[in-house]
């Protein structure tokens, strides 16, 4: 896979480096100006007409080597003037300054304070990541789990605006994924239109209910850290994770998952998810031998060992098959621990 931190790309994080160890690292929180500036995301981008060229003479009304406008358009960086991707006719603009502004009175009245924002594929894909003034709660003694909400955007049409509540477990920085399944347990996606401004103005009153989501998955969290697992159980939840079509069948004692046509033996990845059971970050930690430690097992393998680099990483778990895979993680997890 291709590095997804390119040269026109940049981004900070408050207090610490963070997971992906990428980034300018400030002392406090910024303000919103700040954040744009210590992000470098004060650029914009701005739509460009696309022509076609006929190639050869037909029997229509066009000549050959005739140019003609087509309906998509091209998204131009202009700070840089890379075209970052071609997209539809009705696709609406959503630029950095006005995405962070959607932070701005939560920002302004320290409900809200942003940790880490930037870019990945020269611009193409933005993100905001910003916490939750209030307390975290501590699923085992020491394991704290903190309230988030992520905006994220792309400039290439690959990718609806997404807003939206996430915890963050502190004692590895991991971005976890949530419980329930209703409106305000996942990003909401709002699609590139002319309404996609208004449609953000009201994501501002979501700050109450992303707050009650926390403690209703944080009950989740709790339960799964009551219930223990034994070693055939955290074998066959990481085959089913990892490939669900496992999910009825049996394993045996040395970690070999078999079925009536014989055994099969365990990927690397999945032999790292058991060892990070074992002995990954918070593996020492109460309650860590339980479908809470089996859940996170697996989210840190995505985010420290999937992958080729941490952007990648990063790339995955914000913005693709990484957080589809984080939630099947959990909501297996609460299923087998049942």
């Amino acid at each position: 896979m291709a590095h997804e931190i390119q040269e026109n790309d940049s981004m900070f994080s408050v207090g610490e480096t963070p997971w992906h160890g990428l980034g300018v690292v400030l002392d406090s929180p910024p303000t919103i100006l700040e954040g744009l500036e210590k992000a470098n995301l004060n650029w914009t981008v701005r739509l460009l007409p696309l022509f076609c060229q006929i190639p050869v003479q037909g029997s229509g009304r066009r000549t050959a080597g005739e140019y003609y406008e087509v309906t998509n358009r091209a998204v131009l960086r202009e700070d840089t003037n890379e075209i970052l991707g071609i997209v539809g006719a009705n696709y609406t603009i959503l630029q950095n300054t006005e995405a962070f502004k959607i932070f701005e009175p939560l920002v302004e009245s320290k409900d809200l304070l942003l940790e880490t924002a930037g870019s990945l594929k020269n611009g193409r894909r933005v993100w905001i990541l910003g916490r939750i003034n209030a307390e975290g709660a501590e699923i085992g003694k020491g394991d704290e789990v903190r309230p988030y909400v992520l905006l994220s955007n792309s400039h290439d049409g690959t990718m609806a605006v997404r807003f939206g509540f996430t915890p963050v477990r502190v004692v590895c920085n991991n971005t976890l994924s949530i419980a329930e399944e209703g409106k305000t347990s996942k990003l909401i996606k709002i699609i590139h239109t002319q309404g996609v401004h208004e449609s953000l103005d009201a994501l501002r009153n979501m700050l109450d209910i992303a707050k009650e989501s926390f403690t209703t998955t944080i009950e989740q969290y709790k339960w799964l850290a009551s219930r223990d697992i034994n070693e055939r159980d955290l074998a066959q939840y990481v085959k089913v994770v990892f490939q669900p079509d496992f999910e009825q069948i049996g394993v045996n004692v040395q970690g070999q998952v078999f079925d009536e046509g014989g055994e099969i033996i365990f990927t690397p990845s999945e032999k790292k998810v058991i060892e990070l059971f074992e002995s990954g970050i918070g593996s020492g930690m109460p309650k860590a031998k339980t479908w809470w430690g089996a859940y996170n097992s697996v989210n840190e393998f995505l985010m420290y060992h999937r992958g080729r680099d941490v952007s990648n990483r990063l790339n995955s778990v914000w913005f693709a098959d990484g957080y589809k895979w984080n939630q099947t993680a959990l909501n297996v997890a609460i299923k087998m621990a049942a």
